[in-house]
């Protein structure tokens, strides 16, 4: 699924570029002046009407009322003649729009002293006829009111044939659409890995980060396919602003948990404090806070892969050729002049698909790493596993245990039939529990009671079993306490009472759940690195691992009792 992902999205880039390669619509018109008055005179809407005292006054549209604007331009020399062109005004108000004069439509609904303004669309279209396209100068006049604050006044328009004009936006929203399409799949597929990966919070980062693309992607391009009011488009842009500045808190986030980043509360400390100041800095200039995000994003994410790298990580050099291949994306790629895409967002897109690949890829070699660990964890415990069960029915176990029944059963023959009971009862219940991977304490805590019997027969010491605080709902590793149990019994030396007492205990906390083996005995200094490091440890370690995977702890010592094995499991 990951490798397959990575085509896909190298795909949808290339087809964007590919869409875009399409000859742009040549700008037909030249600006000449643009000037903003407040007032309301119905002359101000002709072409001939004499505008130049006029000044772009900002603070007149921040009042209630009526203001104009009008822009002038001319049809550039050369140009044949124009036929079925149509009008797109972009503008943050209510209008009504003229052209050379003529009245065109209106945008909402002005405000006047009897009635509250209805806001208007944020782009509308407009028909222009053939004979207002002549050559020469050309006024568009709008009469605006702007009852809500946000976001600031500014207005602009493009002429372009009426069919491409309308028909353009929603082809150029279809490539961007099958991008997102990708990211959502990609965002599903990865949340549902992670729901059955509970612990595996990159999938979950990932996950997020695809459907916040996905959302920025349906934010940017939201304009060319749906006519939402003027007002909302200062919501669209602090929404995207807020997408931005999850990026750069996620991506870097992913790759400090990839490779292990040991600073990050400083980091991440760090690039919320930037983030403050650059929202406080660049106030309402949204183009360059999205700039100053991913800049923070791509630094910090460096910063992360480069000590990924000085630590020898596998993919680490991978991944610092994608994000070097990202920025290079965005800085050295040719202009491209596509219809209603900036340069810009084509190389922030290209180079943000360039991260997610670096991404995908150090997943997937992550995984197949663990896969490998945990199949390799796998036959590690099946050997040590058969090495147990050889050790618990080696010839030497075999003879002594023999020899010691034979004597029972001479001495006292009822002992001898208690004692061949115990043995078969170890031995039955250690080949049931020896081929599963966990198995309920009870049966355990049996197997161990088993085994104390007849290593009580063998030695003729007394064993005294003792467990405190026991849940029987809990499930194990078999044999692992019994592996700790034999290590007891045969590197511990009886009291003065010729006894040995085991005490098992269970605690659960908030966090972890602890198994405690105390053997109250004096011990055989002479076995003190064998009781560490023998296979018997290396078993209850390796069926840790197999259970838990980097999930538990065991500590092996010598205290003022005895000898203490101590298991932790973590909370799942």
């Amino acid at each position: 699924m990951i490798a397959k992902t990575k085509w896909v999205l190298i795909g949808l880039s290339l087809l964007l570029l590919l869409s875009g390669c399409q000859e742009p619509a040549e700008n037909i018109m030249e600006d000449l002046d643009i000037g903003l008055k407040k007032g309301d005179n119905p002359a101000w809407a002709e072409i001939d009407f004499d505008d130049s005292d006029w000044e772009i006054d900002q603070q007149a549209t921040k009042e209630e009322g009526i203001f104009w604007l009008r822009i002038s331009s001319k049809i550039k020399e050369g140009i044949p003649p124009l036929k079925n062109q149509g009008l797109l005004i972009g503008a943050a108000g209510s209008f009504d729009a003229y052209w050379d004069g003529h009245y065109l439509g209106t945008n909402g609904r002005l405000q006047t002293a009897e009635q509250d303004e209805i806001p208007g669309k944020y782009h509308t279209y407009y028909q222009l006829p053939d004979s207002l396209l002549k050559q020469g100068k050309h006024v568009l006049a709008l009469r605006l009111t702007k009852q809500s604050p946000a976001p600031g006044f500014h207005a602009y328009y493009v002429i372009d044939d009426y069919f491409k004009l309308t028909r353009e936006p929603l082809k150029v929203s279809l490539y961007m659409f099958l991008m997102a399409g990708a990211f959502m799949i990609m965002g599903v597929y990865f949340i549902f890995l992670f729901l059955n990966q509970r612990k595996e919070y990159p999938l979950l980062i990932f996950s997020l980060i695809c459907f916040i693309f996905l959302s920025l992607l349906l934010m940017e391009y939201l304009k060319l396919f749906y006519l939402y009011e003027y007002p909302f488009q200062r919501t669209r842009l602090e929404i995207i602003d807020y997408l931005h500045i999850s990026l750069a808190l996620l991506v870097p986030m992913f790759f400090m948990l990839q490779f292990s980043f040991p600073w990050k509360k400083i980091l991440l400390s760090i690039l919320v404090l930037f983030i403050i100041y650059f929202e406080y800095k660049c106030y309402h200039e949204f183009d360059d806070l999205a700039i100053q995000h991913n800049k923070l994003m791509w630094l910090a994410s460096v910063i992360v892969v480069a000590y990924g790298c000085y630590k020898k990580r596998r993919t680490a050099y991978v991944v610092l050729g994608g994000l070097i291949a990202a920025v290079s994306v965005i800085f050295l790629m040719p202009e491209i002049d596509v219809n209603w895409v900036s340069h810009f967002d084509i190389t922030l897109f290209i180079g943000f698909i360039f991260i997610v690949l670096s991404m995908l890829y150090s997943m997937s070699i992550k995984r197949r790493e663990e896969q490998k660990a945990y199949e390799a964890s796998l036959v590690h415990s099946e050997r040590l596993k058969n090495e147990l069960l050889k050790k618990n029915i080696k010839p030497h176990f075999i003879m002594n245990t023999l020899t010691s029944l034979i004597d029972w059963v001479e001495e006292s023959p009822k002992d001898g039939v208690k004692f061949i009971n115990a043995l078969a009862s170890e031995f039955e219940v250690l080949n049931q529990v020896a081929d599963h991977q966990l198995v309920p304490i009870e049966q355990e805590i049996k197997l161990c009671k088993s085994h104390l019997k007849v290593m009580g027969f063998r030695k003729e010491i007394t064993y005294v079993w003792e467990d405190v605080g026991i849940d029987n709902n809990e499930i194990i590793p078999p044999a692992i306490i019994h592996t700790a149990v034999e290590n007891g019994v045969t590197h511990s030396l009886p009291d003065e009472e010729g006894k040995i007492t085991l005490r098992l205990t269970f605690k659960r906390t908030a966090d972890a759940k602890t198994y405690s083996l105390q053997t109250i005995a004096k011990n055989r200094e002479e076995n003190m690195v064998s009781k560490k490091d023998g296979t018997g440890m290396k078993y209850i370690k390796a069926r840790l691992q197999e259970s838990y995977p980097g999930q538990w702890e065991v500590r092996s010592e010598e205290n003022e009792l005895g000898w203490e094995t101590v298991f932790w499991v973590l909370n799942t």
